[in-house]
């Protein structure tokens, strides 16, 4: 088995798009959910990191970032990194994203996958799967976030605004919000949506 230094760095593995966890958090403006849901991520028992590329661990920076770290699930080690990102033209009605993103090489290397078409369906494995519907619902529970999504490559291609007007929906994105955004959703798009409480 390769040891997690070695895997960490293994730049064979960071390659082929990622697979990933995107959550519209909040306006711009409000710097305060992202700290909470940061401290929150880099505390949990099965969270490594975060690390620098010598695999060195780092402080969490005050402003806005990329981090990468490791994280284990029963007996596999997946690395991942971490986006922090602040929409800033305009600010008054920009959105700060937090985003848990994997290289899909190295879920095909960790999990053992073959044969994988990330873009055309969704080839996550339920053990991986599981742990980010939790954290959607542990996030939400901290700070009540405004939209999130799962799926490869998507990372700021939809805001919650985009299920109240005209989606663009040309993926198998999984979509998350609260009861109080759910009401807003356009109804031919209720049924991509899941309510998070």
């Amino acid at each position: 088995m390769t040891d997690t230094k070695s895997l960490f760095q293994n730049e064979d593995l960071r390659c082929g798009g990622f697979y990933e966890l995107c959550i519209q958090v909040c306006p711009s403006i409000d710097t305060k959910p992202i700290e909470l849901y940061t401290n929150y991520f880099w505390t949990l028992a099965n969270i490594q990191g975060p690390f620098d590329k010598d695999f060195n661990k780092v402080q969490i920076p005050s402003e806005f970032y990329e981090l990468e770290g490791l994280l284990t699930l029963e007996s596999f080690i997946i690395p991942f990194k971490t986006f922090n990102m602040r929409e800033q033209e305009p600010i008054e009605t920009g959105s700060n994203w937090f985003d848990i993103s994997f290289y899909t090489a190295t879920l095909d290397y960790v999990f053992g996958l073959t044969n994988q078409h990330w873009r055309e369906s969704d080839s996550c494995p339920s053990i991986l799967k599981d742990f980010l519907l939790d954290m959607i619902r542990k996030f939400y529970s901290i700070h009540r976030f405004q939209l999130a999504f799962i799926d490869f490559e998507i990372s700021g291609q939809y805001y919650l605004n985009d299920l109240k007007g005209n989606l663009n929906n040309w993926t198998n994105t999984k979509f998350f919000v609260g009861k109080e955004n759910y009401n807003e959703i356009k109804r031919d798009y209720k049924s991509l949506v899941t309510i998070v409480d």
